[in-house]
Formats: C-alpha cells, sequence, structure tokens
C-alpha cells in the first residue's frame, strides 16, 4: 500500500498524472470493448454517452453505467424519504451531475408533476444531457458558484462525490450556493471521503487528517478526478453549521450511499 502511494505521489509531481489516466483508459477501453458492446446490443433503447465520459467519472463498463447508476437512484429516493414528502411533486437537483449516470433515473422515482434538474461544470456533459435526456433539465456551471437557477428554488439537492474534487476555498463557496438554492427546510445529501479512504493518505496527510483538517492534493487541475479532498468528520461538522445535520453515515456503512463514502443529509434552516 505504501508502495502504491509513494507511486501514486511521484506522478502527480511529476505532471504526467493527465497523460498516466488517458494511457490507463485507452487500456480499459480495449480490455472491456467486446463486453460493453455486448451490453450496449442488448439494451438497443438505451443511449449510452461516450466512453470517456463514463470512465471519467466511474468505471468504464456500460452494466455499471446502467444498473449502478439506477440502483444509486434508487438510495438517494429511500435516504430522503424519512426528511422529505416523495409522494408530492419536488424540484430537485443534481449537483454535478456528470454524463447523468444516477439523474437519468430521478424522473421515474418520483411523484408525477416533478422537475429534475443537473448541473456540471463540464459543458460537454451538459451538451449531451440536454440531447438525449429530455426528462431532465441540465445546466452548465463554472468550477466557482452560482448555478444559474434561482434562489430557494429547490425541494432536494444532492451531490455524489463532488466536494472530493474541490478546493478548501470552493467547500464554503459551494456549502453557500446550495443554501441558497434551497427552499426553507429543504434537503442536501453529499457525499465524502472520511474514514474509510485514510488508507490512501500519506503519513503527513494523515496527520493533518486526525487533527480534523480537510486534506487536498492538488497536482491537478481543480475538479479533475484525479484532483483529490479528502474530509475529516470535523471539518464536515463545521462546514454544515448552517444546516441542521439530519444523519451522518460512514463510508461502508451498508446505509452510506453505494457503500463507499460518507453520506452527510442536512437540513437548510
Amino acid at each position: 500500500m505504501k508502495l502504491k502511494q509513494s507511486l501514486s505521489q511521484f506522478i502527480r509531481k511529476m505532471g504526467i498524472a493527465t497523460l498516466a489516466d488517458k494511457s490507463y483508459y485507452y487500456l480499459q477501453y480495449l480490455l472491456r470493448y467486446r463486453r460493453n458492446s455486448n451490453f450496449a446490443k442488448t439494451h438497443p433503447d438505451f443511449i449510452f454517452p461516450p466512453a470517456y465520459f463514463i470512465y471519467e467519472t466511474y468505471t468504464l463498463d456500460y452494466k455499471d453505467y446502467l444498473e449502478d447508476g439506477k440502483q444509486t437512484a434508487g438510495e438517494i429516493v429511500e435516504l430522503l424519504k424519512p426528511f422529505i414528502n416523495i409522494q408530492q411533486p419536488l424540484q430537485i437537483l443534481d449537483w454535478g451531475c456528470g454524463p447523468a449516470r444516477v439523474v437519468r433515473h430521478m424522473p421515474g422515482l418520483l411523484a408525477k408533476g416533478s422537475k429534475v434538474f443537473a448541473c456540471d461544470y463540464n459543458e460537454q456533459y451538459v451538451k449531451w444531457g440536454n440531447k438525449n435526456i429530455p426528462e431532465v433539465r441540465f445546466k452548465k456551471n463554472e468550477l466557482e458558484p452560482p448555478v444559474a437557477l434561482p434562489v430557494e428554488c429547490m425541494d432536494a439537492v444532492y451531490g455524489l462525490s463532488i466536494f472530493t474534487h474541490l478546493s478548501e476555498k470552493n467547500h464554503s463557496l459551494w456549502i453557500a450556493e446550495l443554501y441558497r438554492l434551497l427552499k426553507p427546510g429543504g434537503i442536501m445529501l453529499i457525499t465524502t471521503q472520511g474514514e474509510k479512504f485514510i488508507h490512501k493518505l500519506l503519513p503527513d496527510e494523515l496527520q493533518e487528517f486526525e487533527k480534523g483538517k480537510l486534506i487536498v492534493r492538488n497536482f491537478e487541475k481543480e475538479g479533475h478526478r484525479m484532483y483529490s479532498a479528502f474530509q475529516p468528520e470535523k471539518f464536515m461538522q463545521e462546514l454544515l453549521s448552517g444546516f441542521k445535520i439530519l444523519k451522518f453515515i460512514p463510508g461502508g456503512d451498508k446505509e452510506s450511499v453505494h457503500h463507499m463514502q460518507d453520506t452527510w443529509i442536512a437540513k437548510k434552516l
């Protein structure tokens, strides 16, 4: 594990992370080409995004993109149910939607009359979503807020592994923006890299993490999948001080979204 950490650190410091990432993409594309092609043929009515979009935001596996996305959407709805009336029409936003892996399934899980929105700073994802998924309204935003939506317009907002790729400054800016978008009493669900991910930290990073400090690896451009942030529980409690924390589920717990990252559910005061 220490060797893997050191190699990762070396690649980033040498400035070849993007090249290494692209090379790994092409390898995965070749290795999974037949399986993905066969899966696409058995789902002729399902429109898949470009292969690199899928790789860039999750894993390059068509089956995972479809089935995992649908499962995750269902998990989010189940987590929201105790705190919001899913039976009535809602306005909900997928913040950092990527190539619509999760949000494309949301219209079928919510009450009739609900409006589903999605936003991302990647213009290509937004263009693809607007062209191929008319049931969802996609919005382009920048790396920093705002989102082109009016104040207090959302009943719920969720963001999956978005803070994990942001600077400390943008942690604060985006929490304020999500607060702005939520209606009074609105619900926010976000996921972060907490204790379950400390095996990825180098010794000096781990010391800071255990003090409750945010750890940011900024050897890549902010927002990129290889720009990584790790959030200790203490840091998150302070970040969410303007909300009422309704539920915290540690990463790895069977209740957490996809049993991976820490899941935070909070209510706008």
